[in-house]
């Protein structure tokens, strides 16, 4: 009807119709808004109707006092509606009394009867029948003649200026209330957000010692206090106990707990038809902070009472007793007799129980925030429980931390402390993972919450985790940062459409939020109206009138364009058929939308921190991602410029190098520890595996002509003991009977041996004299003695043969598990008088004297002044290489090394027995002593050869064994092995085992850091660097094996493999913390 007005002027026509108008348009010229019935009631309506409206919308009521109007039954209306609307009154005093000649004019047949009787009824003045309300109230003089106009109406105004925005709040409040109260109530007409805070501050608002201006009017707390449950989702600050009998006492509390901006339960207002009242009223108790009980004689005996009573005490509520009537003590309830009572008889008794009621507002006002945390949490717990704990309806984030917190106070509370409920529903929430993923964020405005709360609800009974903020306005600023986190956790976004969410601000803002992140986003509407809107965002409106004249621009959001819709009227209203379409569409396509939110949500931190590293996606994840991004084309919604700008930046983050100095620097490192690990012999036994593990590559070679092998070998053995039996032989202390060694020796001279080495000790003089001359005279006979060493003792030479004809047996065993393993060829040491006085050894005076014959000039390594010089043994210009300290794959410092010695290649045949091993036995002709004494050895297997003569019957003490590369050697073949090494390399220039300086391994071991470092950093995928590795292993093995095939050079293996795998390790955990950092 009519706009809302600053002034309602009302007055009587017939004394003041001059005057209002006047006043009418004076305020009009001052920029007032004003009612005058003149201008504001329009032709064709019922005036008394836009008279009421008219009162209703304007913010001072101005009533001209004249006698006319004074007794006018229709201003009486309207003085009445004013104050049943509580409107701000200015009584103006127009005219005091009329004359009889003024009313004669007005009645021109008038009687002095009718005159007298006009007077008697008061009529003629102002003040015998005026309004009680309108005489207690301070006028505004304005009277013809006697007052100044002008300073009355200056006067007038600036008391219109007087708390004016709270009148305007009171007039359009009012206007609010009735616009509900016409509607039957409905919610959707209620207050929200902030007009709600603003008017529930209004509604407290205090004038101190200052009479107001206006006070609220039973409707106004009504509607403010109905606002606030409906935001609140019905829960209250008050829940009203009280028998039926107490409805006037009820109506007071009940007025007075609204006009405090406080709201309350009843049952005669809150509980619906159609519904159980016992479980409505347990609801009710829930959903409340206080338990107000009115004490009377009826309620104290109401079953209901008591069972309200009861149930509250059950969920450790605050209950406050209220005295309305002397009861005997004794009947209360047992739970609440040791309660403070509030006496409020004098109210019920028609009293001022202004006093008494502020009392109990104020009890009610004590730790408020307390006991509204603890029925929230109760009433979220509860719901809960009867949804069979369902995990959906748990507390996350910032409402978790904050109930947490609470409940740590709560605990230490003497009274109303947490149920055991509550402390189960919070420690069962802290349980859960922290930023779980939300399955629907429901964007509403605060007027749509009923239909918003029932969706809600039935996404959670279906398991679906949502965020639904009914009340805004508690969140103040914070409201908009927890929405912008849940629509980023959220997968869904439900978007309930109406006309009054699309032009609120905050809801177009998380609109536009879930937009920039590509969410998918479902409209739907619950009213016809809300449909049409989803049809003109989706641009099924229909075409302007004009073909050729554009359309105008739409005010709604274009992020709902493409939008999906679902419209809950369909099915003629049927929610559940609808949520079923809605369902639908959410549970479409879960995995890739789960990943979409999942990647989001780490995008956001990822931007949140400034774009740090650390948060970006690992090598994995990004091959994941990459390939949802693919999938991505397909389907919808799709990703966001932050997906892709994340997913890009975690590609890189996954292929980020090291740099070379850091590259090189880790390969510098790792050499330095691998040759310190050398150093202190760690690597020592596997590098000695790795040389017997190549040396058996080697091929196998002819035989070496120049060498014979004698054996004393079992058969010989028996042979020998045979001799004696038969007396052929004289028994003998020793190894040999004198008389079969003469034989022997015989038989080998006279077949033109060159030289004759014996390997085996003979420290007795010879008692067959034939064989002392043939010792004592024989210039190619070769006899050992033994060096100290080892824990051993020295043995003596044969006496009879000379010193210089006299070399040392002792071989170089490594001492594995203490089994004797020989590699190297001991060549040379200090002489051991007076047993063993000689440096030489057996396998080197055979070969001197070997190549003494053959024209070749020995060159001995021995220093004049003790120790040997550095490679410095030569038969004419072939060196023999000496190993020493850190070199070759012996890093011994235990005095192992000391002497001059050298690495013995094995000279190796087919094993005949076993075809997969070598034979290092057969490295030239061998013959039995047996068949020697039976003449049985042609001439050519003897002449001109070194024969060798020793034990290898393993049963007897006298033969020594020694393991090899190869398996296990009788001492006298490798004394053969190495004599025929060291003239085959002078004669024949087959090679000798060599190796590689300090400096050269160094530089090997440190390439190979490098070629490891190297691949870590350029080969990402872990596949790829496990090839490259392998490759690099197999080209390491490689370059090994043909070292020592073609050229018996010997390359380190281990170190290098640990260097190559250690820097690439190294690289790798450089790069990972690059990548992941």
């Amino acid at each position: 009807m009519n706009p809302l007005q600053d002034v309602f002027i009302s007055y009587g026509r017939a004394d003041s119709l001059g005057f209002a108008a006047k006043l009418n348009q004076r305020l009009v010229e001052a920029g007032l808004e004003v009612w005058f019935d003149f201008d504001d009631i329009p032709l064709g309506v019922d005036y008394q109707k836009q008279i009421d409206d008219g009162i209703d919308k304007a913010d001072n009521f101005v009533f001209v006092i004249a006698p006319h109007s004074i007794n006018s039954p229709y201003c009486g209306l309207e003085v009445e509606r004013a104050l049943q609307r509580n409107k701000r009154i200015f009584p103006i005093l127009h005219v005091e009394e009329i004359s009889r000649e003024t009313w004669q004019e007005r009645n021109p047949n008038g009687t002095d009867a009718q005159w007298e009787e006009y007077c008697a009824a008061g009529k003629h003045s102002s003040f015998p029948n005026m309004h009680p309300a309108i005489g207690k109230i301070n006028w505004v003089y304005c009277r013809e003649g006697a007052d100044d106009f002008e300073k009355a109406f200056q006067d007038l105004l600036s008391l219109f200026q007087r708390n004016r925005d709270y009148v305007h709040q009171h007039t359009a409040l009012l206007n609010r209330a009735l616009e509900w109260d016409s509607n039957s109530r409905q919610p959707q007409h209620l207050l929200v957000d902030e007009t709600l805070q603003a008017s529930t501050a209004w509604l407290k608002t205090q004038f101190g010692d200052r009479q107001p201006p206006c006070l609220p009017t039973k409707l106004h707390g009504e509607f403010i206090a109905e606002s606030l449950k409906y935001s609140q989702d019905g829960m209250t600050e008050i829940f009203l106990c009280h028998a039926a009998s107490d409805q006037d006492i009820l109506g007071k509390v009940d007025e007075a707990i609204s006009r405090a901006g406080l709201t309350a339960w009843s049952s005669e207002r809150d509980i619906k038809s159609g519904v159980d009242f016992q479980d409505a009223i347990k609801q009710g108790i829930e959903t409340t902070d206080n338990v107000v009980y009115l004490l009377s004689a009826e309620s104290v005996k109401s079953s209901y009472c008591q069972f309200e009573i009861d149930y509250a005490l059950s969920l450790n509520k605050r209950i406050i007793p209220v005295l309305i009537e002397s009861i005997d003590l004794k009947t209360i309830h047992p739970g609440i007799q040791k309660l403070q009572f509030i006496d409020l008889t004098p109210l019920a008794e028609g009293k001022d129980g202004t006093v008494a009621m502020g009392e109990l507002l104020k009890t009610i006002q004590q730790e408020a925030d307390y006991f509204k945390t603890y029925k929230r949490l109760l009433v979220k717990a509860l719901r809960w429980e009867r949804q069979l704990q369902n995990p959906s309806i748990l507390l996350r984030g910032h409402e978790l931390q904050r109930y947490a917190a609470w409940q740590q106070v709560a605990q230490k509370r003497s009274q109303h402390q947490p149920l055991p409920l509550q402390t189960e529903y919070i420690e069962t929430s802290l349980k859960q993972p922290p930023d779980v993923e939300l399955n629907v964020f429901i964007i509403s405005h605060a007027r749509d919450l009923d239909f918003a709360r029932k969706l809600n609800e039935t996404l959670q009974v279906q398991g679906e985790r949502t965020w639904f903020e009914g009340d805004r306005t508690e969140l103040g600023d914070e409201y908009l940062s927890l929405a912008t986190a849940g629509i980023e956790r959220a997968e869904n976004v439900v978007f309930v459409v109406s006309e009054v969410a699309l032009t609120d601000t905050t809801v177009l803002n998380e609109i536009e939020i879930a937009a920039a992140r590509s969410k998918r986003i479902v409209a739907v509407s619950y009213q016809e109206s809300g449909w049409a809107l989803v049809e003109q965002l989706q641009g099924k409106t229909t075409a302007p009138e004009e073909p050729n004249k554009p359309a105008a621009a739409s005010p709604l959001p274009t992020a709902l364009r493409n939008c999906y819709a679902v419209d809950f009227c369909e099915h003629d209203g049927d929610f559940v058929a609808n949520f079923g379409n809605l369902y639908r569409l959410i549970k479409s396509h879960p995995d890739y939308v789960r990943e979409h939110t999942q990647l989001l949500m780490r995008a956001t931190n990822w931007e949140q921190t400034d774009r740090d590293d650390s948060s970006l996606l690992r090598a994995k994840e990004v091959v994941k991602a990459e390939s949802w991004l693919v999938d991505a084309e397909k389907l919808s919604p799709p990703p966001a410029e932050l997906h892709k700008t994340y997913i890009q930046a975690s590609h890189e983050l996954s292929a980020r190098k090291v740099k070379w100095r850091s590259l090189f620097g880790v390969s510098g490192g790792m050499t330095f520890l691998i040759f310190m690990a050398r150093i202190f012999l760690l690597l020592q036994g596997a590098e000695l595996w790795a040389y017997d593990h190549f040396l058996r590559q080697r091929p196998n070679e002819e035989p070496d002509d120049r060498f014979l092998v004698v054996t004393i070998d079992d058969s010989s053995g028996s042979y020998l003991r045979d001799g004696l039996v038969s007396g052929e032989y004289k028994p003998w202390l020793g190894t040999l009977p004198d008389d079969a060694l003469a034989e022997v020796l015989d038989v080998l001279n006279e077949n033109g041996a060159r030289l004759i080495g014996l390997d085996f000790y003979r420290d007795f003089p010879a008692a067959n004299s034939d064989l002392a001359n043939t010792l004592a005279s024989s210039d190619n006979f070769l006899g050992v003695c033994k060096l100290t060493g080892d824990g051993e003792s020295s043995v003596q030479k044969p006496p009879e043969v000379d010193i210089s004809q006299v070399s040392f047996a002792n071989m170089l065993g490594d001492r594995p598990g203490g089994i004797d393993y020989l590699r190297r060829q001991y060549l040379m040491d200090y002489s051991d008088p007076p047993d063993c006085e000689t440096n030489t050894s057996l396998s080197l005076t055979l070969a001197k004297e070997y190549l003494k014959q053959e024209g070749l000039e020995f060159t001995s390594p021995a220093k004049s002044e003790g120790g040997f010089r550095m490679n410095g043994l030569q038969f004419g210009d072939t060196v023999i290489p000496n190993i020493s300290q850190a070199r070759g794959p012996y890093y011994q410092y235990d005095g192992t090394l000391n002497g001059y010695q050298t690495l013995v290649n094995f000279r190796t045949a087919p094993n005949l027995e076993q075809p997969s091993k070598k034979d290092v036995e057969h490295f030239a002709d061998q013959v039995t002593l047996e068949a020697l004494l039976e003449n049985q050895v042609p001439q050519e297997q003897i002449a001109d050869r070194i024969v060798l003569i020793g034990y290898t019957d393993q049963a007897d003490n006298n033969t020594d064994i020694w393991d090899t590369p190869y398996g296990s050697v009788s001492g006298v073949f490798l004394q053969g092995q190495m004599a025929s090494q060291l003239i085959s390399a002078t004669l024949d220039e087959r090679a000798l085992i060599s190796w590689w300086s300090l400096g050269e391994e160094l530089l090997w071991i440190l390439a190979w850091a490098i070629v490891g470092g190297t691949l870590s950093r350029q080969l990402i995928r872990g596949e790829r660097l496990g090839g490259g590795l392998m490759i690099s292993m197999v080209l390491l093995y490689s370059s090994c094996w043909i070292a020592m095939i073609y050229a018996a050079l010997w390359i380190s293996f281990i170190p290098p493999l640990l260097a190559l795998n250690l820097s690439a390790g190294g690289v790798g955990i450089l790069s990972y913390r690059l990548r992941n950092p």
